[in-house]
């Protein structure tokens, strides 16, 4: 895959397999499925863009270049105007959320990596002790950022409180790289782990964990989650991805229409969605979704297919 920096794939995973494909025909029992708008938003003039994370007030923040590889540069889109900035002395910046305060969390660099916190107009490094690279993913309002530290080559899952670093146990002993992506107000935490090419995604809640495994996939990765403990990502399949939302057990799943592939990255209160997806795997485009909220996954059945509206 070539699914964007929520889970680094320029630097983990260039040699991935590009997709294709159209979305599975899961069997539909009970009411109508699902149905969504899911609305893009392009960064002028540029061949790359992607949407990583979105707070109540709806203010987005992600990235935008005119390759994967870079550069990449950050952007705060709010009120239809987007605001550019850039970690001092980097080609590449990755926002990763932002809470409803408007502090930014993302990283920076490729070799060596830092994370940051931005408040609009100061950065504050974020390094794990003497790790090569941290990478900051995800915050909550209460300041606590969630990512990965370690090096390029293999890394753990962090949680990060008042500026104290523990260590998010995720299993899988030989998988070298372990992320924690997502945060919602509850401190319950989303992420995955890389173990070659099977991705396996986690929820972490009240000290305990739970698979999110999209049922036939062999790649899932959970990437946000909102305090209603909807939690989003995508998921592989025959060498497609698409995006999903998850709750209790329930999926629905969705795909920017005619896109070869599509992944979810953030959710927040309302349920609104952010991402990115592409046509030809080289060029991305970002997204917003109309809301998906807890009634969505009421009806029967595990694995509901969303009617995707695309603008």
């Amino acid at each position: 895959m070539t699914l964007l920096n929520k889970f680094t794939c320029m630097l983990i995973l260039l040699s991935c397999a590009s997709l294709a494909g159209i979305i599975p025909a899961y069997a539909q029992t009970g009411s109508e499925p699902p149905k969504l708008t899911l609305t893009t938003i392009d960064v002028p003039g540029a061949a790359v863009t992607e949407i990583n994370g979105i707070n109540t007030a709806g203010d987005m923040v992600g990235f935008y270049g005119q390759s994967t590889l870079g550069p990449l540069y950050g952007f705060l889109y709010s009120g239809g105007t987007f605001t550019y900035y850039d970690y001092p002395g980097q080609t590449i910046t990755v926002p990763g959320g932002i809470n409803d305060s408007g502090s930014i969390v993302g990283y920076a660099g490729s070799d060596p990596v830092v994370g940051f916190l931005y408040n609009g107009t100061t950065f504050t490094t974020l390094q794990d002790g003497s790790d090569s690279a941290t990478f900051a993913f995800g915050l909550n309002n209460a300041g606590t950022v969630v990512g990965r530290a370690g090096s390029l080559g293999t890394a753990k899952a962090f949680r990060m409180r008042n500026g104290q670093y523990e260590t998010v146990n995720f299993p899988g002993l030989f998988c070298p790289y372990k992320n924690a992506v997502g945060i919602n107000n509850l401190g319950e935490i989303v992420g995955y782990t890389v173990c070659g090419i099977p991705e396996y995604g986690y929820l972490r809640k009240n000290g305990k964990l739970q698979n999110i495994d999209f049922p036939g996939a062999t790649q899932t990765v959970a990437l946000g989650i909102n305090d209603s403990g909807v939690i989003v990502g995508c998921y592989g399949k025959g060498g497609i991805f698409y995006a999903f939302a998850y709750l209790g057990e329930r999926y629905v799943s969705f795909s920017y229409p005619g896109a070869k592939d599509t992944c979810a990255y953030g959710i927040n209160a309302s349920g609104q969605v952010v991402g990115a997806y592409s046509f030809d795997n080289q060029a991305y485009q970002g997204f917003v979704s109309s809301p998906i909220t807890t009634a969505n996954f009421e009806r029967p059945g595990c694995c509901q297919v969303a009617v995707v509206d695309g603008r």
